[in-house]
């Protein structure tokens, strides 16, 4: 896994506590929060592309591996970080959306 990923799963993990604790709080018929949501989900591609092309690495690194097939690992590989970068884009883009209060 690449180092920098481990960080963002740990927000992942914590905004999903985070949620679980407003719902008991407030219950289940408050108001979605959609900044939440949505960062959430961001998280949630974060996660899947970096497991992704976690295993692309893996597979490009089988011994005797074809060439033609370790090329198009390496191409998976590379359009799942990219992905990776996408989604923590889209998660700061969401968190930015709405000031948090400290009321």
């Amino acid at each position: 896994p690449h180092p920098q990923d481990a960080p963002w799963h740990q927000v992942r993990l914590l905004l999903r506590l985070h949620r679980y604790a407003r719902e008991v709080l407030r219950g289940k018929d408050a108001p979605v929060d959609v900044r939440l949501l949505t960062a959430g989900q961001a998280l949630n591609r974060h996660r899947d592309a970096s497991e992704a092309a976690a295993a692309a690495a893996a597979a490009a690194r089988t011994p005797r591996i074809a060439p033609a097939t370790a090329y198009a690992l390496g191409v998976l590989h590379a359009d799942q970080r990219h992905e990776v970068e996408a989604a923590r884009f889209g998660f700061q883009q969401a968190w930015q959306k709405e000031a948090v209060s400290t009321r």
